[in-house]
């Protein structure tokens, strides 16, 4: 297989369980993705990262234990090449920015998916 048509292995976290199996649900209806895990909270998504190796995370930004922004400084230390981008309910071009300066290549807001969603993954991964 090519790079070009090989699925994007994805890990998904979000603490509300119908956020995360709807957004589980679409990824995996479109071929670009493989869903490889999924996460509760930042810490949870530490772990999944470092078992699963994915080449991208979507991460809520409000998350129990450790917010998905925290979660997002820490695996750009651990995994530099690893694409992170923040999904929220939230809006605002200092919070985007604020995800960017800690580590994110992307950011979403959960009114505007799926459309954004995918032009930030088409951003990131032109080749696919």
């Amino acid at each position: 297989m090519t790079p070009s048509n090989r699925r994007i292995r994805v890990v998904v976290a979000d603490d509300s369980v119908t956020a995360l199996a709807a957004l589980c649900s679409y990824l995996c209806s479109e071929d670009v993705f493989e869903v490889v895990g999924t996460a509760h909270d930042g810490l949870q998504l530490i772990e999944k990262v470092q078992q699963l190796l994915p080449e991208l995370v979507l991460t809520d930004l409000s998350m129990p234990r450790m917010s998905g922004l925290e979660a997002t400084a820490e695996l750009r230390k651990l995994f530099p090449e690893l694409r992170i981008i923040v999904i929220t309910q939230l809006s605002g071009l200092s919070l985007r920015e604020e995800c960017l300066r800690q580590g994110a290549d992307g950011f979403a807001e959960k009114g505007q998916m799926p459309e954004k969603l995918m032009e930030e993954v088409s951003r990131l991964f032109p080749e696919r």
